[in-house]
């Protein structure tokens, strides 16, 4: 989880978001999860220009090719690794 929060933070400010860091946190719904689970803020909507941002079709746009792309990223290593230990 905290290697695909890394990666969504990672594509969030490649794409000229501001970022507040990766934190964890014990949320029930991501507790003793068996797969990488993780909650993305994007940001507040009580922020005016945030808010815009996100209320934008452009901005959905981004903020979902951002996260899209870091899951896609995600995927490859995950598989990639998994490659490498089924090898040996």
């Amino acid at each position: 989880s905290q290697a695909l929060a890394g990666l969504i933070e990672g594509e969030f400010v490649r794409s000229g978001r501001h970022s507040r860091g990766v934190k964890q946190a014990g949320f029930l719904v991501l507790w003793a999860a068996s797969m990488p689970a993780v909650l993305v803020e994007t940001g507040f909507v009580s922020n005016p220009e945030e808010g815009a941002f996100l209320a934008s079709e452009d901005g959905q746009e981004q903020t979902a090719r951002a996260i899209f792309r870091a899951v896609a990223s995600y995927r490859e290593q995950y598989e990639r690794g998994t490659r490498l230990v089924s090898a040996q």
